[in-house]
């Protein structure tokens, strides 16, 4: 009986020595990872970071590995997602009140020559770029790699992200008024029309043109429009170069998105004033007192650039025609 019972035992242990020798799986991985927010909306030609992929409670740390990027239509590789361009990084913090001139700005940043999006290795996020104002617009779906102790899984046509034209700059109301010179004596002539138009993705140039309601441009080089005081003006704004004037335009490159960087004062924000003195234009018929030219016409407007790029602004004041006396 014994000896039975000793048997019975050292069965018991091998057995135990046999399961004990195999293999334990290493981790888990999972196969339902997945971007929850896929379809991901992403504006063209502004920075967009996407949420990190749902790894379904697998085994940390995964690692990701972006395998392509298609046109989901026509399922040809995305070769605009993987073409370089030039763009801007900061490499240390920035100081907006203080880094007010290109070399100090340049201090802080460099140039790169890199595609316009950036796949995140260890969260399967991704960075967009100013420059994806270079690709088309249309759905993309992509594939990745996930990879931990367990080994690696692929996962074809995991997400999609829609690249779409949002705006490029944003408006408030304007307003304007007339002044009787030699007087408090002033009236409403109603807001400027404000048209933003961006002719390149290249630079970060904006153009402004101040015209009458023919659409003939004031000329600022002869200060046929004067800065109000100490009320904001498109030069307030330019911060890193000065402004470039012609006979019909005032050109300020803004270097940095957004345009303007900063408001002005408490009370004026991003919104520029403008005086149009009387001998350089003449109101309707019907909005001032009386006909003769003592009247300055004063726009003011607010548009603010969020964009990289070439601009070409122009405020056109309704009620007024350029007439030079």
């Amino acid at each position: 009986m014994k000896r039975y019972i000793k048997l019975i035992t050292f069965g018991f242990v091998a057995m135990g020595i046999i399961f004990s020798c195999k293999k334990v799986e290493n981790g888990f991985l999972s196969n339902q990872i997945r971007y929850r927010d896929s379809p991901i909306k992403i504006q063209k030609g502004i920075t967009v970071q996407t949420k990190p992929v749902d790894n379904d409670g697998s085994s940390a740390p995964v690692t990701y590995e972006l395998l392509d990027i298609r046109d989901a239509v026509t399922k040809k590789h995305a070769e605009l997602l993987y073409t370089n361009y030039e763009r801007y990084i900061f490499i240390s913090q920035f100081d907006v009140n203080r880094d007010t001139t290109v070399e100090l700005l340049n201090k802080h940043r460099q140039l790169l020559n890199a595609p316009p999006v950036e796949f995140n290795t260890h969260t399967g996020a991704f960075t967009f770029y100013g420059t994806t104002a270079n690709v088309a617009v249309g759905t993309y779906e992509f594939d990745i790699r996930a990879t931990n102790e367990n080994g690696s899984k692929d996962f074809k046509n995991i997400g999609q992200f829609s690249l779409y034209d949002g705006p490029v700059a944003e408006q408030s109301a304007g307003g304007g008024a007339w002044f009787k010179d030699g007087s408090s004596a002033s009236g409403d002539i109603g807001e400027p029309e404000v048209k933003i138009k961006k002719t390149s993705n290249e630079g970060t140039l904006i153009i402004l043109k101040i015209v009458d309601k023919n659409g003939t441009p004031f000329n600022p080089k002869k200060n046929e429009f004067i800065k109000r005081g100490d009320r904001n003006s498109f030069d307030t704004f330019a911060r890193f170069h000065p402004l470039v004037l012609t006979d019909s335009t005032m050109a300020c490159n803004f270097e940095v998105v957004p345009f303007p960087l900063v408001a002005g004062p408490p009370g004026q924000g991003y919104t520029i004033y403008y005086r149009i003195p009387g001998n350089f234009a003449k109101l309707d018929p019907g909005l001032t007192p009386t006909p003769d030219r003592g009247y300055s016409i004063n726009p003011r407007f607010t548009f603010r650039i969020y964009q990289e790029g070439t601009y070409e602004v122009t405020v056109r004041i309704k009620n007024a025609t350029r007439d030079v006396l």
